[in-house]
Formats: C-alpha cells, structure tokens, sequence
C-alpha cells in the first residue's frame, strides 16, 4: 500500500497549468490600461495645450483693435508646435459671416464682426484635442 504524502508529478504539472492560464487572463488586460492611460495621458496634454492657446488669444483680443483685426502677435507669442488656430467672424446670432481663415499675424486686415469663433486643434502626438470659443467684441 501506497502511503506517501505529497503531490504527484501529474498534480503538480495540471496546478502550475492552471496557474499560468489564471495569470494570462489576470494579467492581459493589464497591458489594455497602460496603453489607454498613456493615450488618455496625451489627450489631456492636448487638451491643455488648445486651452492655453485660447486664452492666449482671448487675452491679446482685450484689445479692439486686435479683436477687430483677428490676429495675434505671432512673432512675440508664436504658437506652440502641433497648433493651429482658425477664426471666423459671426454675426449677432453666432451665424458665419464669411468662412473660417487661419489666424493672421498682427498687424492685419480688419474683419468687423461682433463675435469671433476661434478654433484651436492640438495635435502635439497622442490624440488630436479641440477647442471651439465664441468671443463677443470687447
């Protein structure tokens, strides 16, 4: 009669089988996260980014004559890599006036309009990140 205690090879082999099964299910997804949390990662920089820009913008239009000609100091405040800055001039009820035209170094030619909707795309790797603001004359 066969009185030892232990685990026979054949036990031994179906546990660490079964084992390795639970860590490749456990573990796979993982993976999935870490790659989603960098992407999420890069939109949030983006994101950032685009804000930044807007505000920008919105404080060098504080000034009417610079809301009026749509521009930015661009040789002074240059725009960061990976942006692009569109605007477009609305009437009172936020309709387009004219079609969006890419934002223009100071000084330029004077687009009169009471809103301006300016668009800013950051696209600095990872996901492109937007940013849409209506802007009233000051």
């Amino acid at each position: 009669m066969n009185t030892s205690k232990g685990f026979s090879l054949i036990e031994a082999l179906i546990a660490t089988v079964i084992l390795g099964v639970l860590l490749v299910a456990v573990l796979g997804p993982i993976g999935n996260l870490f790659r989603m949390s960098k992407s999420n990662q890069q939109l949030l920089d983006n994101t950032t980014l685009a804000q930044q820009t807007v505000e920008s913008v919105l404080n060098a239009w504080k000034d009417p004559v610079r809301f009026e000609q749509a521009c930015l100091d661009l040789t002074a405040e240059p725009l960061p890599d990976g942006v692009t800055v569109t605007v477009q001039p609305l009437d009172d009820v936020a309709s387009p006036t004219a079609p969006a035209a890419a934002l223009a170094n100071c000084p330029a030619a004077a687009h009169p309009a009471p809103l301006k909707r300016v668009r800013v795309t950051a696209s600095a790797g990872g996901p492109q990140a937007v940013v849409v603001v209506d802007v009233r004359a000051p």
